[in-house]
């Protein structure tokens, strides 16, 4: 056999094993679906898990799997695989819905932050789409702002100044969306608290300087780790110590 019949004979095998690994996790998403239509959801679970585990960036097996924890009245762990799931779908807005209906179940109230109002909510509005979205808006008004700005320079159209210098203000909103959603779809590490008995902790040292006990299927964010401790940041801006087997990384 020569070296171009290997080469041919290689990537046929390749091919076929990759169908056929296809072919497997398909259907055990469609098995997993159907236990859960069935309401079967512990059996769904298993097959959902068991496909995440060779296909974990599945957004479809990551809802679903939320849905089954949520039937399950599991609500940390479906908030937990909603979030999984829309880190792959940033603009997905049912997997945000069932976060909010979730986060409904799970807080009595949400606990703001003290970033002024304003900021808070213009974040949160930013945080609505994805920052390829937020690119694509930028690019867009980025160029329409700058050929109206040019009709003025050639042809003396005030009105043409105007719009375009009013546009590239928005591409400027734009610029700070695609940044802030980049940041925190890509730079920043979150986590869920997993267990009811989790507590915030001054420093990584046992259980010396409790601060606060946190709710299980609170979203945090990881800014820093030390051996078997995170530092993290809650929702209302604390910071402090916790336990790393108290959390699922998202």
């Amino acid at each position: 056999m020569n070296k171009h019949s290997k080469y041919i004979l290689l990537v046929f095998f390749y091919l076929i094993f990759g169908f056929t690994k296809a072919q497997n996790n398909s259907s055990l998403f469609q098995t997993a679906n159907k236990y859960y239509q069935n309401k079967q959801y512990e059996e769904a679970e298993k097959m959902y898990l068991l496909l995440l585990k060779k296909e974990n960036n599945n957004a479809n097996a990551n809802y679903n799997l939320g849905n089954t924890y949520y039937h399950l009245k599991q609500y940390a762990n479906a908030i937990l695989y909603y979030e999984k799931a829309k880190k792959i779908e940033p603009d997905n807005k049912q997997i945000q819905h069932n976060i909010d209906l979730t986060n409904n179940k799970l807080f009595s109230k949400i606990e703001f932050s003290k970033t002024f109002f304003v900021v808070k909510k213009i974040k949160g509005f930013a945080h609505t789409k994805s920052a390829d979205t937020w690119s694509i808006y930028l690019l867009v008004s980025l160029w329409i702002g700058i050929v109206l700005i040019c009709i003025h320079f050639l042809k003396n159209k005030q009105m043409a100044f105007n719009i375009g210098a009013t546009i590239l203000l928005f591409a400027m909103l734009f610029a700070y969306f695609t940044y802030t959603t980049y940041k925190s779809e890509q730079l920043q590490d979150f986590a869920i608290i997993m267990t009811n008995d989790a507590t915030l902790n001054k420093m990584p040292v046992g259980n010396i300087g409790n601060t606060d006990s946190i709710q299980s299927g609170t979203k945090v964010q990881i800014i820093d780790s030390d051996k078997s401790w995170l530092k993290i940041k809650l929702p209302n801006d604390k910071i402090g110590w916790i336990s790393i087997d108290k959390i699922a990384r998202i």
